[in-house]
């Protein structure tokens, strides 16, 4: 196998192609097309014949036809002659080897000069070969691109792959939006609740029986004393009717002792524990109360 016959495979195997694509493409025998890969051109009718499959080939394959029809032997005559009756033998002329029912390539004449690889231009003084027709290609067949096999299951997995994606882009998008409603949710006061407390309510309730919050001063009750819920109040001073009202709108409970005191009767002289002080809700708080003199 010569130079012409490997750029022709190298060119087809780089293409993925085989000899039964090329025959349905370009239209050409396939034992014409593996002549041209063998450099078997006596399988081919006539040197026009090859020259013509050679160009159209070449074409197909992406290769420079005037390169390949360079890498071609040439011949004495351009194409082959009608055999003619070969004359008997005599004793002038001897006896010809080659039957007329056998034609033959003529000898092969001088090489001209060849370019080192194909993709780059004649070298100067090459002669132009004359032109000829291109079978298959000039009959509208399309160069074929270089064919990409796929399979099947790796496109059912990247499908798959692709379906889980999305869902869980999904998925993440609805999780954000429940989280972000259930945070309005819950920074928004119930209905029927007010933040405002009211300072009528007495043990320091609000608007709607909402607690006071500890700490809290609320304006004067029925006690008429600033109270504020989870402290002790001071009722040192007092009537014992405030200091019961003071007592209990501060959330705790009252215990009672009498004593006679130079304070006037009915006076809160003493109790326990000690005013301003934090205190449990619902715990009591004694004072003493006056019996007089």
């Amino acid at each position: 196998m010569g130079e012409l016959g490997s750029w022709l495979i190298r060119a087809r195997e780089a293409r993925g192609l085989t000899l039964e694509d090329a025959e349905r493409d370009t239209r050409i025998s396939r034992r014409y097309l593996q002549a041209l890969e063998a450099e078997q051109f006596d399988v081919i009718p006539a040197p026009v014949y090859a020259r013509g499959f050679l160009r159209s080939y070449s074409q197909y394959l992406g290769l420079d036809p005037q390169e390949m029809l360079a890498l071609f032997p040439r011949e004495e005559e351009p194409a082959y002659t009608a055999p003619q009756p070969s004359p008997r033998p005599g004793t002038r002329q001897p006896p010809s080897a080659v039957g007329p029912a056998r034609p033959a390539w003529r000898k092969p004449g001088p090489p001209a000069p060849q370019p080192s690889r194909p993709g780059r231009g004649a070298r100067p003084g090459t002669p132009e070969a004359p032109f000829e027709p291109t079978i298959g290609i000039d009959i509208g067949v399309p160069v074929p691109a270089r064919r990409i096999k796929t399979d099947p299951a790796s496109q059912t997995r990247s499908l798959a792959i692709a379906f889980v994606a999305i869902i869980a882009v999904l998925g993440v998008i609805l999780l954000a939006m429940l989280i972000t409603r259930m945070g309005d949710d819950s920074s928004s006061p119930a209905p029927g609740l007010s933040s405002n407390s009211n300072s009528d309510d007495p043990a320091g309730e609000g608007a709607k029986g909402s607690p006071t919050a500890v700490g809290t001063k609320v304006p004067a009750g029925a006690s008429g004393l600033e109270v504020t819920p989870g402290v002790v109040p001071n009722v040192t001073g007092q009537t014992a009717e405030k200091a019961r009202l003071a007592i209990a709108e501060a959330g705790y409970a009252v215990k009672e002792r009498h004593d006679k005191s130079t304070q006037p009767k009915g006076t809160v002289v003493q109790q326990s524990p000690a005013p301003n002080v934090e205190l449990q809700a619902g715990l009591e708080v004694t004072i003493v109360i006056s019996d007089g003199p």
